[in-house]
């Protein structure tokens, strides 16, 4: 299952300097993708971060840990991909 992660920098900045180096989380951290995008008028500015379920679980609990505002965000993107999945 391929999730996808939208967060602004400041959190992005925060993950990156708090997710544990030796989990595979912080590998789809890494390789995340700067976006800007428009939605109804409105510039996002941020990063996609691409990773499976066992990633995005370690950047929850990163999350809840040093970003607890970003804790919805990673929520909504792991329901979305499961609803999408076979």
């Amino acid at each position: 299952m391929d999730i996808f992660i939208k967060i602004a920098p400041r959190p992005y900045d925060q993950l990156r300097r708090h997710i544990p180096a030796e989990s595979t989380g912080r590998e789809a951290v890494e390789r995340a993708s700067r976006i800007d995008h428009s939605v109804d008028g409105v510039l996002f500015a941020g990063y996609s971060i691409s990773c499976n379920e066992e990633q995005a679980r370690i950047i929850l609990e990163t999350a809840k840990a040093h970003c607890a505002e970003i804790i919805p965000d990673i929520e909504k993107a792991i329901n979305i991909a499961r609803e999408d999945s076979p």
